[in-house]
Protein backbone atom coordinates (compact mmCIF):
# COMPACT_ATOMS: atom_id res chain seq x y z
CA UNK A 1 0.00 0.00 0.00
CA UNK A 2 0.63 3.82 -0.79
CA UNK A 3 1.10 6.49 1.84
CA UNK A 4 0.90 10.15 0.54
CA UNK A 5 1.23 12.44 3.62
CA UNK A 6 3.27 15.23 3.85
CA UNK A 7 3.32 15.20 7.49
CA UNK A 8 5.84 13.16 8.87
CA UNK A 9 4.00 12.52 12.09
CA UNK A 10 0.93 11.21 11.06
CA UNK A 11 2.41 9.64 7.80
CA UNK A 12 4.46 7.41 10.93
CA UNK A 13 1.02 6.80 12.78
CA UNK A 14 -0.40 5.55 8.97
CA UNK A 15 2.73 3.44 8.21
CA UNK A 16 2.45 1.51 11.99
CA UNK A 17 -0.96 0.88 11.12
CA UNK A 18 -0.70 -0.53 7.93
CA UNK A 19 2.68 -2.45 8.92
CA UNK A 20 0.55 -4.05 11.48
CA UNK A 21 -2.02 -5.64 9.28
CA UNK A 22 1.00 -7.44 7.22
CA UNK A 23 1.12 -4.53 4.22
CA UNK A 24 4.23 -4.13 2.50
CA UNK A 25 4.46 0.30 3.19
CA UNK A 26 5.44 2.50 0.35
CA UNK A 27 5.35 6.45 1.52
CA UNK A 28 5.85 9.80 -0.12
CA UNK A 29 5.02 13.65 0.35
CA UNK A 30 3.77 14.87 -2.50
CA UNK A 31 1.44 13.79 -5.46
CA UNK A 32 3.85 14.15 -8.13
CA UNK A 33 5.65 11.21 -7.07
CA UNK A 34 2.65 9.23 -6.13
CA UNK A 35 1.74 8.92 -9.12
CA UNK A 36 4.97 7.64 -10.11
CA UNK A 37 4.68 4.85 -7.86
CA UNK A 38 0.96 3.90 -8.83
CA UNK A 39 2.04 3.79 -12.78
CA UNK A 40 4.13 1.00 -11.40
CA UNK A 41 1.23 -1.26 -11.10
CA UNK A 42 2.15 -2.31 -7.65
CA UNK A 43 -0.20 -0.68 -5.43
CA UNK A 44 -3.40 -2.43 -3.87
CA UNK A 45 -4.45 0.45 -1.57
CA UNK A 46 -3.69 4.69 -0.98
CA UNK A 47 -3.70 6.49 1.81
CA UNK A 48 -3.89 10.23 0.58
CA UNK A 49 -3.90 13.46 1.74
CA UNK A 50 -6.25 15.92 0.54
CA UNK A 51 -3.80 18.83 0.92
CA UNK A 52 0.00 18.12 -0.50
CA UNK A 53 2.38 20.61 -2.31
CA UNK A 54 2.13 20.27 -5.82
CA UNK A 55 -0.45 18.26 -6.84
CA UNK A 56 -3.42 18.07 -3.77
CA UNK A 57 -4.92 14.61 -3.20
CA UNK A 58 -8.31 15.13 -5.38
CA UNK A 59 -5.85 15.84 -8.17
CA UNK A 60 -4.03 12.78 -7.57
CA UNK A 61 -7.52 10.96 -7.21
CA UNK A 62 -8.22 12.04 -10.66
CA UNK A 63 -5.59 11.40 -12.66
CA UNK A 64 -5.00 7.52 -11.03
CA UNK A 65 -8.32 6.87 -12.45
CA UNK A 66 -7.84 8.01 -15.77
CA UNK A 67 -4.66 5.06 -15.69
CA UNK A 68 -4.83 2.06 -17.41
CA UNK A 69 -3.75 -0.24 -14.45
CA UNK A 70 -3.84 -3.86 -14.33
CA UNK A 71 -5.61 -3.58 -10.78
CA UNK A 72 -8.34 -1.35 -9.10
CA UNK A 73 -6.44 0.69 -6.48
CA UNK A 74 -8.52 1.66 -3.61
CA UNK A 75 -8.04 5.11 -2.41
CA UNK A 76 -8.67 6.24 1.23
CA UNK A 77 -8.85 10.18 1.55
CA UNK A 78 -7.41 11.91 4.21
CA UNK A 79 -8.27 15.29 5.58
CA UNK A 80 -8.87 17.42 8.07
CA UNK A 81 -12.39 18.82 5.88
CA UNK A 82 -15.39 17.17 7.84
CA UNK A 83 -18.49 18.90 5.97
CA UNK A 84 -20.72 16.68 3.74
CA UNK A 85 -19.53 18.76 0.68
CA UNK A 86 -16.09 17.80 1.18
CA UNK A 87 -16.83 14.26 1.80
CA UNK A 88 -19.40 14.72 -1.69
CA UNK A 89 -16.26 16.21 -3.90
CA UNK A 90 -13.47 13.28 -2.38
CA UNK A 91 -16.04 10.92 -3.86
CA UNK A 92 -16.75 12.52 -6.80
CA UNK A 93 -12.87 12.70 -7.69
CA UNK A 94 -12.18 9.32 -7.26
CA UNK A 95 -11.96 8.28 -3.53
CA UNK A 96 -13.09 5.25 -2.36
CA UNK A 97 -13.50 6.02 1.37
CA UNK A 98 -13.16 9.35 3.52
CA UNK A 99 -11.95 9.76 6.78
CA UNK A 100 -11.11 13.04 8.76
CA UNK A 101 -8.42 14.42 11.45
CA UNK A 102 -7.69 13.64 14.12
CA UNK A 103 -8.78 9.92 13.24
CA UNK A 104 -8.57 6.55 15.06
CA UNK A 105 -6.34 3.87 14.24
CA UNK A 106 -8.67 0.81 14.60
CA UNK A 107 -11.10 3.09 12.50
CA UNK A 108 -8.32 3.85 9.68
CA UNK A 109 -7.93 -0.21 9.77
CA UNK A 110 -11.28 -1.44 10.04
CA UNK A 111 -11.87 0.64 6.80
CA UNK A 112 -8.78 -0.54 4.92
CA UNK A 113 -10.06 -3.99 5.49
CA UNK A 114 -13.44 -3.38 4.29
CA UNK A 115 -11.18 -1.57 1.01
CA UNK A 116 -9.55 -5.23 1.02
CA UNK A 117 -12.34 -7.40 0.39
CA UNK A 118 -13.66 -4.57 -2.21
CA UNK A 119 -10.29 -5.37 -4.12
CA UNK A 120 -10.31 -9.64 -3.80
CA UNK A 121 -13.65 -8.67 -4.93
CA UNK A 122 -12.85 -7.21 -7.82
CA UNK A 123 -9.35 -9.40 -8.46
CA UNK A 124 -11.62 -12.66 -8.34
CA UNK A 125 -14.03 -11.20 -10.99
CA UNK A 126 -11.33 -10.04 -13.44
CA UNK A 127 -9.46 -13.05 -12.63
CA UNK A 128 -12.88 -14.95 -13.77
CA UNK A 129 -13.48 -12.80 -17.05
CA UNK A 130 -9.96 -13.97 -17.94
CA UNK A 131 -10.44 -17.36 -17.36
CA UNK A 132 -14.21 -16.98 -19.48
CA UNK A 133 -12.30 -15.16 -21.98
CA UNK A 134 -9.46 -17.91 -22.47
CA UNK A 135 -12.11 -20.83 -22.44
CA UNK A 136 -14.12 -19.23 -25.08
CA UNK A 137 -10.86 -18.70 -27.42
CA UNK A 138 -9.48 -22.09 -26.88
CA UNK A 139 -10.27 -25.82 -27.78
CA UNK A 140 -11.05 -27.54 -24.42
CA UNK A 141 -8.79 -30.91 -25.21
CA UNK A 142 -5.85 -28.98 -26.65
CA UNK A 143 -5.49 -26.05 -25.15
CA UNK A 144 -4.49 -24.58 -28.86
CA UNK A 145 -7.02 -22.18 -30.46
CA UNK A 146 -10.38 -23.52 -31.45
CA UNK A 147 -11.18 -23.02 -34.76
CA UNK A 148 -13.44 -19.57 -34.72
CA UNK A 149 -10.26 -17.92 -32.42
CA UNK A 150 -8.12 -19.51 -35.43
CA UNK A 151 -10.63 -17.96 -38.30
CA UNK A 152 -10.77 -14.69 -36.70
CA UNK A 153 -6.62 -14.49 -36.03
CA UNK A 154 -6.55 -15.36 -39.49
CA UNK A 155 -8.24 -13.07 -41.30
CA UNK A 156 -6.98 -10.60 -39.45
CA UNK A 157 -3.21 -11.48 -40.01
CA UNK A 158 -4.35 -11.65 -43.89
CA UNK A 159 -6.24 -8.30 -44.11
CA UNK A 160 -2.17 -7.22 -42.38
CA UNK A 161 -0.76 -9.24 -45.69
CA UNK A 162 -2.56 -7.60 -48.52
CA UNK A 163 -1.84 -4.02 -46.57
CA UNK A 164 2.18 -4.96 -46.19
CA UNK A 165 1.89 -7.03 -49.55
CA UNK A 166 3.77 -9.90 -47.92
CA UNK A 167 3.93 -13.72 -48.29
CA UNK A 168 2.01 -16.01 -45.70
CA UNK A 169 0.83 -19.87 -45.79
CA UNK A 170 -1.69 -22.38 -44.66
CA UNK A 171 -0.83 -25.49 -43.03
CA UNK A 172 -3.24 -28.45 -42.73
CA UNK A 173 -2.77 -31.24 -40.61
CA UNK A 174 -4.31 -34.53 -40.45
CA UNK A 175 -3.24 -37.68 -37.77
CA UNK A 176 -2.65 -40.86 -39.94
CA UNK A 177 -4.21 -43.92 -38.75
CA UNK A 178 -5.95 -42.00 -35.97
CA UNK A 179 -8.75 -44.66 -36.11
CA UNK A 180 -6.86 -47.21 -35.95
CA UNK A 181 -5.37 -45.75 -32.49
CA UNK A 182 -8.99 -45.70 -31.29
CA UNK A 183 -10.14 -48.58 -32.28
CA UNK A 184 -6.99 -50.58 -30.86
CA UNK A 185 -6.37 -48.10 -27.40
CA UNK A 186 -9.48 -46.33 -26.54
CA UNK A 187 -10.69 -43.03 -26.76
CA UNK A 188 -8.94 -42.05 -23.62
CA UNK A 189 -5.54 -42.65 -25.55
CA UNK A 190 -7.09 -41.02 -28.88
CA UNK A 191 -7.47 -38.43 -26.75
CA UNK A 192 -4.02 -38.12 -25.86
CA UNK A 193 -2.32 -38.64 -29.07
CA UNK A 194 -4.08 -35.28 -29.92
CA UNK A 195 -2.83 -33.55 -26.72
CA UNK A 196 0.31 -34.64 -27.90
CA UNK A 197 -0.11 -33.46 -31.47
CA UNK A 198 -0.94 -30.04 -30.42
CA UNK A 199 2.22 -29.67 -27.82
CA UNK A 200 4.52 -30.90 -30.64
CA UNK A 201 2.91 -28.89 -33.23
CA UNK A 202 3.45 -26.04 -30.94
CA UNK A 203 6.98 -26.54 -30.04
CA UNK A 204 7.76 -26.66 -34.25
CA UNK A 205 5.94 -23.87 -34.70
CA UNK A 206 7.47 -20.23 -34.10
CA UNK A 207 6.02 -17.45 -31.66
CA UNK A 208 3.95 -15.81 -34.22
CA UNK A 209 2.69 -18.22 -35.89
CA UNK A 210 -1.26 -19.34 -35.28
CA UNK A 211 -2.11 -22.53 -34.78
CA UNK A 212 -5.46 -24.18 -33.85
CA UNK A 213 -7.50 -27.38 -33.96
CA UNK A 214 -9.50 -27.14 -37.13
CA UNK A 215 -11.55 -30.29 -36.42
CA UNK A 216 -11.29 -34.12 -35.12
CA UNK A 217 -7.47 -35.07 -35.60
CA UNK A 218 -6.83 -31.98 -37.89
CA UNK A 219 -4.76 -29.29 -36.77
CA UNK A 220 -4.43 -25.66 -39.36
CA UNK A 221 -1.07 -23.57 -38.86
CA UNK A 222 -1.11 -19.81 -40.18
CA UNK A 223 2.23 -18.75 -41.08
CA UNK A 224 2.06 -15.06 -41.56
CA UNK A 225 5.06 -13.41 -43.85
CA UNK A 226 6.39 -16.95 -44.77
CA UNK A 227 7.13 -17.85 -48.18
CA UNK A 228 6.97 -21.00 -50.12
CA UNK A 229 10.30 -22.25 -49.04
CA UNK A 230 9.97 -21.10 -45.52
CA UNK A 231 6.46 -22.95 -45.65
CA UNK A 232 7.76 -25.89 -46.27
CA UNK A 233 10.28 -25.79 -43.67
CA UNK A 234 7.68 -25.21 -41.22
CA UNK A 235 5.72 -27.76 -42.22
CA UNK A 236 8.88 -30.59 -42.38
CA UNK A 237 9.77 -29.51 -38.99
CA UNK A 238 6.49 -30.40 -37.86
CA UNK A 239 6.25 -33.81 -39.77
CA UNK A 240 9.36 -34.88 -38.13
CA UNK A 241 8.50 -34.14 -34.71
CA UNK A 242 5.32 -35.79 -34.96
CA UNK A 243 7.27 -39.01 -36.07
CA UNK A 244 10.29 -39.09 -34.10
CA UNK A 245 8.92 -39.84 -30.50
CA UNK A 246 6.84 -42.98 -30.25
CA UNK A 247 4.14 -42.71 -27.40
CA UNK A 248 3.80 -45.69 -25.08
CA UNK A 249 0.02 -46.96 -24.07
CA UNK A 250 0.18 -50.19 -21.57
CA UNK A 251 3.64 -51.08 -22.62
CA UNK A 252 2.39 -50.88 -26.42
CA UNK A 253 4.78 -48.65 -28.43
CA UNK A 254 2.41 -46.15 -31.04
CA UNK A 255 4.18 -44.54 -34.06
CA UNK A 256 2.56 -41.33 -34.53
CA UNK A 257 2.57 -39.65 -38.07
CA UNK A 258 0.81 -36.97 -39.96
CA UNK A 259 -0.15 -36.13 -43.85
CA UNK A 260 0.85 -32.05 -44.22
CA UNK A 261 -1.25 -29.79 -46.95
CA UNK A 262 0.36 -26.69 -48.05
CA UNK A 263 -1.10 -23.54 -49.46
CA UNK A 264 1.53 -20.80 -50.02
CA UNK A 265 0.07 -17.30 -51.54
CA UNK A 266 1.85 -13.79 -52.37
CA UNK A 267 0.27 -10.66 -52.45
CA UNK A 268 3.29 -9.59 -53.79
CA UNK A 269 3.02 -11.92 -57.33
CA UNK A 270 -0.78 -11.21 -57.49
CA UNK A 271 -3.26 -7.71 -57.86
CA UNK A 272 -6.22 -9.51 -55.51
CA UNK A 273 -7.81 -6.58 -54.31
CA UNK A 274 -8.26 -6.14 -50.29
CA UNK A 275 -11.67 -6.88 -50.34
CA UNK A 276 -11.52 -10.47 -51.25
CA UNK A 277 -9.81 -11.43 -47.62
CA UNK A 278 -12.36 -14.00 -46.81
CA UNK A 279 -13.43 -15.66 -50.04
CA UNK A 280 -9.11 -15.58 -50.20
CA UNK A 281 -9.23 -17.36 -46.71
CA UNK A 282 -11.93 -19.91 -48.53
CA UNK A 283 -9.83 -20.73 -51.34
CA UNK A 284 -6.48 -21.40 -49.37
CA UNK A 285 -8.07 -23.72 -47.06
CA UNK A 286 -9.45 -25.70 -50.20
CA UNK A 287 -5.72 -25.98 -51.57
CA UNK A 288 -4.68 -26.78 -48.43
CA UNK A 289 -6.92 -29.48 -48.31
CA UNK A 290 -6.67 -31.00 -51.42
CA UNK A 291 -2.10 -30.83 -51.05
CA UNK A 292 -3.72 -32.89 -47.65
CA UNK A 293 -5.46 -35.14 -50.21
CA UNK A 294 -2.71 -35.92 -52.09
CA UNK A 295 -0.27 -36.40 -49.39
CA UNK A 296 -2.47 -39.55 -48.30
CA UNK A 297 -3.30 -40.74 -51.75
CA UNK A 298 0.76 -40.65 -51.87
CA UNK A 299 1.42 -42.68 -49.18
CA UNK A 300 1.37 -40.26 -46.29
CA UNK A 301 3.61 -38.94 -43.46
CA UNK A 302 4.77 -36.49 -45.80
CA UNK A 303 4.45 -32.97 -46.99
CA UNK A 304 2.79 -31.95 -50.43
CA UNK A 305 2.45 -28.43 -51.06
CA UNK A 306 -0.04 -26.61 -53.60
CA UNK A 307 1.39 -24.69 -56.20
CA UNK A 308 -0.71 -21.54 -56.43
CA UNK A 309 -1.38 -20.42 -60.06
CA UNK A 310 1.60 -18.46 -61.94
CA UNK A 311 4.39 -19.80 -59.72
CA UNK A 312 7.25 -21.68 -60.48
Amino acid sequence: MLIVEDDPFVQKVVKKVFAGMGFEVLSCGDGATALDFIKNDRIQLAVVDWILPEMDGLTLCRRVRKLKLSRYIYIIVLTSRNRKEDLVQALDAGADDYIAKPFDENELAARARVGMRIIQLENKLINNQKRLMKLAKEDPLTGILNRRSLFDGILKEINRASREGTSFATILIDADDFKSINDTHGHLAGDMVLIEFARRIKDSCREYDLLGRYGGEEFLVFLPRTDRDGAIRVAERIRTSLRERQMDFGGQKVKLGASLGVSPFSYEKTDRPAENIEALFDEMIKRSDYALYMAKKEGKNRVVVYNPVGSE
